[in-house]
């Protein structure tokens, strides 16, 4: 996959927003964590606390390991797609 295709893969459901629109959210503010996530998120949710903690991360410190968040990103999907098949049975 792409840097481009990993910058439009979907970071968070909630917040309807991308991996760019994250880093670009997480670079303008000076905010913790916390806050800063329900900037990108508008949630309260951990479904893609790992993706989102290392993206921010990863700002930080300036340097962007792209194919790591789609590896989490997929992750989550995964993980999302297992509970919704168990739940259904």
């Amino acid at each position: 996959m792409s840097d481009e295709e990993i910058l439009t893969l979907e970071i968070c459901e909630c917040g309807l927003k991308n991996v760019a629109e994250a880093i670009e959210i997480f670079q303008n503010t000076s905010l913790p964590y916390p806050k800063a996530k329900k900037l990108v998120t508008g949630c309260n949710k951990s479904c893609c606390r790992h993706a989102l903690m290392k993206l921010f991360d990863m700002t930080y410190y300036g340097k962007f390991d792209l194919p790591e968040i789609a590896m989490l990103i997929a992750i989550r999907d995964d993980t999302l797609a297992k509970l919704l098949k168990d739940i259904k049975g």
